[in-house]
């Protein structure tokens, strides 16, 4: 369980980037893109349902938003 909290880091700053390359209009999106679905794809098995279930739909806003602790839905909204 220890590689989780690093895991989540990892994850809360990928969105981070790829939500800041997307208000930057950047080029680099598309591997931003792909290091979100590469963190997306090693989900942790503790990983909190929530959080798969906005990852599996690409709701990333709403994944940062559950990662920085401004979801606390315990039923899809999506």
């Amino acid at each position: 369980m220890a590689t989780y909290p690093e895991w989540e880091r990892a994850l809360h700053e990928a969105l981070q980037g790829m939500l800041a390359a997307i208000e930057a209009g950047s080029a680099d999106l598309v591997d931003c893109i792909r290091t979100v679905d590469g963190l997306s794809t090693g989900m942790p098995s503790e990983t909190p349902p929530m959080l798969r279930h906005y990852l599996e739909r690409r709701s990333y806003t709403k994944a940062l938003d559950f990662l920085e602790g401004r979801d606390e839905s315990s039923a899809a909204n999506c």
